[in-house]
This record gives C-alpha cells, structure tokens and sequence, in this order.
C-alpha cells in the first residue's frame, strides 16, 4: 500500500488533491477531490480497520492477525472511533504500550514502531 503525502513538506499544511491521472487512457481529470475519511488514517490505521472488518469485529481474531493484546485492540478502534467522530479519546497510549510491553504481548520493537508512525501522522 502507497503511503500518501498528506502535509506540504515545506510548510506542513494539508495538501488538497487537485489532479488525477489515468496511465492507460491518458487522461487527466482536475479539480478539488476531497479524500475519504478512510483516506486520511494512517497506514496502520487503515490495515487495522482492514482486518477487524475481515474479522468480522471479532476481537479475539483481531489479536492473533496483530499480535497485540485485547486493551491495545480496543485501543486502536477508540483511536479511530474517535477520529472519525471528531471527540478525543480517552485513555493514555504510552502506558498501554508499556503495559502489553511488561506483559510480553507486544515487544518493545512494535512499541517503538507505534509511536513512531504517530509522531509521522
């Protein structure tokens, strides 16, 4: 999967899709596209939303699929429950990436890795 520029490199505001290009036709179709709110999670985000739907919802599926623990699934969906509700969500992520640390269901690697790809969001 693409990751897709989302702020200026130069100035760090939203970038706006004006231009969509077709190889095969040739075409070029301009004007103001305004992405999904699918389009807008991160790369994480959204192969987080891809197996919990092809899970089902099924939580427990969604563990085994991640290797992550049930608090940090349930993590994951308020954080994009919350996203697309525009209400912040509650609860402090750091500490439950320690505590599935300590608890030996994610190692400090994914940890490391999950905050880095917030900082990148």
């Amino acid at each position: 999967m693409e990751k897709r520029l989302k702020k200026c490199p130069v100035c760090n505001i939203s970038l706006e899709i004006r231009e969509f290009y077709c190889p095969e036709c040739d075409i070029t179709l301009r004007g103001r596209f305004v992405p999904s709110e699918l389009a807008n999670l991160s790369l994480s985000q959204q192969e987080f939303v891809k197996i919990f739907l092809i899970s089902q919802g099924n939580i427990k599926e969604v563990e085994k699929q991640l290797n992550i623990s049930y608090p940090t699934v349930k993590n994951r969906l308020n954080e994009i429950v919350s996203l697309f509700s525009g209400q912040v969500s509650v609860g402090n992520k750091i500490s439950d990436l320690l505590n599935d640390v300590d608890k030996g269901s994610l190692t400090a690697e994914q940890a490391i890795k999950i905050i880095q790809e917030k900082r990148d969001e």
